[in-house]
């Protein structure tokens, strides 16, 4: 007689916060009370029409504006100033 083992975990079956599907949802990784949640809500309610004004043209993988102010600011509340630095942090972490 044959024995089946199953060697992975379903995680369909809890039904809690587990995500199947790319790409994964930040949003749910980042505590409420952090401070990137401040920074993000700050930048939103700026008049940025003059930061836009000097953009042409947006492509479409290139990163906006408001996207780009939020990492540089966030960069410099963490006391890192070089874009070396802050080019491997956008693909290393996620807060």
């Amino acid at each position: 007689m044959l024995v089946k083992n199953l060697t992975h975990k379903d995680y369909t079956t809890h039904g809690g916060f587990y995500q199947l599907k790319l790409p994964l949802n930040v949003e749910c990784m980042i505590p409420n009370d952090d401070s990137v949640r401040l920074l993000g809500q700050i930048v939103e309610e700026m008049n940025l029409s003059e930061l836009y004004k000097t953009y042409s043209r947006l492509r479409k993988k290139q990163a906006t504006p408001t996207q780009m102010l939020k990492i540089m600011l966030y960069a410099y509340m963490n006391s890192n100033y070089s874009t070396r630095k802050i080019e491997r942090a956008c693909k290393r972490d996620i807060n």
